[in-house]
């Protein structure tokens, strides 16, 4: 009777842990997320998610050495990352300084977005969908492969 909740705990650990990915050579590969990805949508803060306007046009692009850099709408921006298992870690983030009047609300959703990216703690590639999350409990930001 003394292993039962042993057993139990040993079966809710294996449960939450089996899909993970993790580091090379300790269980699933994590995704590739290293490329370039152009934003479809984000949340609102309502944890919904609004495409992208159509005029809009957002990219991250993350490289082999652990720098992420794109263009935000307006400015370029870069810094550095950090995945480890499905876990990422995004920034200090730094940009250009430029102020563009299109296409309308372009400054809002780049602050919007840079804040978004910072605060994705939990990746997940879906075939050529990126999503960044907020731990578990809401998706962020949404890319396509570019």
């Amino acid at each position: 009777m003394s292993r039962l909740p042993f057993l139990f705990l040993s079966l809710i650990v294996f449960c939450l842990f089996s899909g993970c990915c993790t580091t090379p050579g300790q269980g699933p590969p994590c995704p590739d997320i290293t490329g370039t990805w152009i934003l479809l949508s984000s949340t609102n803060g309502n944890d919904n998610l609004v495409p992208l306007p159509p005029e809009g046009r957002i990219t991250a692009v993350f490289g082999n050495d652990s720098r992420v850099s794109g263009n935000a709408g307006c400015n370029d921006y870069f810094g550095e990352y950090m995945v480890e298992g499905g876990l990422i870690s995004i920034g200090p983030l730094a940009s250009t300084e430029k102020y563009c009047l299109s296409p309308e609300g372009v400054m809002e959703r780049e602050q919007v977005y840079l804040s978004l990216l910072q605060t994705s703690t939990r990746f997940n590639v879906d075939g050529d969908e990126l999503i960044l999350s907020y731990y578990d409990q809401k998706q962020l930001l949404v890319f396509r492969r570019g």
